[in-house]
């Protein structure tokens, strides 16, 4: 099989994604090249590329840039270290695809959908365009909604989230978002009143401070630690459409460990 086949599939799938202007691109290598294993991770670090070459694997299916980002006035360090991505890239002979719009909004396999399972809410049918995801529940408090979104994300190696508003108001209505693409003001036309959200998808200065402003508990995780398990389910459905790929997933060790005050 070749890599573009893969390429091909995952682009037929994602008929929601605007091809015109996407972030799903091969961001290294060539796609004409036969494949036995494939690997898939939600960011090649230097450690994913490292276990790709150790198992022989010269295709990365990544849900995010492993380059950091794109400018017309680069960081000197950033481009450094994106250079010796490379080297380690060509030194496995490895081509690196990001599927990311695709695989965000992918039903029951994909980043939103698994999420919101992995949270445990009974979540209304998700309009497949969207990152949200919504639920109603029965007059919990904040404390509780947020330690069931703290064991979802502890099993990815977050350790602890935050919660902004008081942790004793009883809610009724929750409100999902998918990482970065968060975003609580469209949440806000289904009427939630309580908002979980990834730290790469609000501000301080804008989001939160407005869920402060109108009463709006926030419950904030890391961007990893929402949409690794989506990423994780992409073996499966991999192994099941391509059965005579050999598909793993490449950890990148994504953890994010909590030191508590000793004085507060």
């Amino acid at each position: 099989m070749k890599v573009k086949e893969v390429i091909e599939h995952l682009q037929a799938k994602g008929t929601w994604v605007n091809w015109d202007k996407t972030r799903d691109i091969v961001l290294y290598g060539k796609t004409d090249k036969e494949i036995t294993k494939m690997g898939v991770c939600w960011v090649a670090t230097k450690d994913v590329i490292r276990q790709a070459q150790q198992a022989g694997i010269n295709f990365i299916i990544s849900h995010e840039n492993l380059f950091y980002e794109q400018s017309t006035s680069p960081n000197r360090l950033l481009l450094e270290s994106a250079n010796e991505k490379k080297a380690m890239l060509d030194e496995g002979d490895i081509t690196v695809y990001r599927c990311h719009d695709v695989w965000d909004m992918m039903p029951e396999y994909g980043v939103a959908d698994v999420w919101s399972s992995d949270i445990g809410f009974d979540f209304e049918p998700r309009v497949v365009s969207s990152y949200n995801s919504y639920a109603n529940i029965d007059y919990l408090t904040v404390r509780e909604v947020a330690q069931k979104v703290a064991n979802a994300v502890g099993k990815y190696g977050q350790e602890a989230i935050q919660v902004f508003g008081d942790l004793d108001r009883k809610v009724s209505r929750l409100a999902i978002g998918t990482g970065a693409a968060t975003n609580i003001f469209s949440m806000q036309k289904e009427h939630p009143d309580v908002c979980v959200a990834s730290d790469d998808g609000v501000t301080n200065w804008i989001a939160v401070q407005w869920c402060i402003d109108n009463d709006m508990p926030l419950i904030l995780v890391n961007h990893a630690s929402c949409e690794i398990g989506g990423l994780m389910k992409m073996v499966d459905y991999m192994n099941l459409v391509f059965p005579d790929l050999q598909v793993q997933y490449l950890k990148e060790d994504y953890q994010v460990h909590s030191i508590l005050a000793k004085e507060a």
